[in-house]
């Protein structure tokens, strides 16, 4: 899945050795249905905390990124989508990674049932918006795709 590489990269007038992680990329999809957002609630070991973020994942194979982030919305919450719209794409840590990951905004929901990753332990909440705002501002929820997702929404609807 990631793999250490390292770069041979030209800045000014030498070459200088980059260590990173390679990465196949990832989606991420924002789901606002009647004032609330779907969100995920689940454990991350490195940040070694439970973390509010948007349903995503990593791109398997050849999948594209819209086909990621249909099956990981439907793996970490159950829920299918008929509407699909991108949001762009985003570098999260440019510094040490080459990950792109894909954001989309979704709609028009269908429930089904989760269907979780061995180990995987997520609890799907729907939270109003306006306090997903506040959890934003307060640190609560301090996860940039989530982060950038929602200011990007909040931007296209009140614009």
């Amino acid at each position: 899945m990631f793999r250490f590489i390292t770069k041979d990269v030209w800045i000014g007038s030498q070459v200088r050795q980059f260590k990173m992680v390679e990465h196949p990329g990832a989606a991420a999809t924002l789901v606002i249905d009647d004032g609330k957002v779907l969100l995920v609630e689940q454990y991350r070991p490195a940040a070694n905390r439970d973390m509010l973020e948007l349903p995503a994942g990593t791109i398997d194979g050849s999948e594209t990124p819209l086909e990621c982030a249909k099956r990981e919305l439907e793996e970490e919450t159950g829920y299918q989508a008929a509407h699909w719209e991108p949001m762009g794409h985003l570098y999260p840590t440019p510094g040490y990674t080459n990950e792109v990951l894909y954001l989309f905004l979704a709609d028009d929901l269908t429930m089904g049932e989760q269907r979780l990753d061995e180990g995987e332990d997520i609890k799907v909440r729907w939270i109003p918006l306006h306090e997903v705002e506040a959890m934003v501002d307060n640190g609560e929820i301090n996860d940039a795709k989530t982060i950038i997702a929602l200011f990007k929404y909040i931007r296209k609807v009140r614009n």
